[in-house]
């Protein structure tokens, strides 16, 4: 699992440190961020659920158990965070893709609008493991859900985005889409 922060940084904030704690918040602040605009699509709202997530790490690190630990809890937050103002503000926002500058690189558009498509448990997982290069076990433990339902939902995100994504032939979007060699 990817680590979101120095080890050492959150061993400090566990303790109590109020120091820590505030640098841990800078440092994960970017990689909440990220994780909550890939998952949402918008990045107004994005940033209200990133900003979320850093205020529940603030508050509550001194409830994880071990530093090992804080990282499935961290992406469990910003998930959480991200679905819930996914649905509060369902079709409400501006998607990324409006956004985009006319420099932007064509299949990359199309790749966020073919993510947009998808339901949100499918693009959840979707992004943790092609964004993130998460495990689909490590998915599992993040999003509270089985392991073979994790499976289930990646093959399904896979056969659809191979549908929109056809064009592409043999370029490096379908590559992502192919089955990855750890974890599935």
């Amino acid at each position: 699992m990817a680590r979101w922060a120095p080890p050492e940084t959150v061993s400090a904030a566990l303790t109590g440190d109020e120091a820590a704690a505030e640098q841990l918040v800078r440092t994960v602040w970017p990689g909440c961020f990220r994780l909550a605009a890939t998952v949402i699509g918008d990045w107004s709202l994005a940033q209200d659920a990133a900003q979320e997530a850093c205020v529940i790490v603030h508050r509550k690190i001194r409830s994880v158990r071990t530093a090992g630990a804080f990282d499935a809890w961290l992406y469990r937050i910003v998930m959480r965070e991200s679905a819930r103002v996914r649905r509060r503000h369902a079709g409400g926002g501006q998607p990324m893709l409006e956004r985009s500058s006319a420099s932007d690189d064509t299949a990359a558009v199309d790749v966020w609008r073919a993510l947009a498509t998808l339901s949100p448990e499918l693009r959840d997982v979707t992004v943790l493991f092609y964004f993130d290069d998460l495990k689909s076990d490590d998915i599992a433990v993040i999003l509270r859900i089985a392991h073979p339902t994790v499976r289930t939902r990646l093959a399904r995100a896979r056969e659809r985005l191979r549908g929109l994504l056809d064009d592409y032939g043999d370029e490096p979007v379908r590559a992502h889409l192919e089955v990855k060699q750890h974890g599935f």
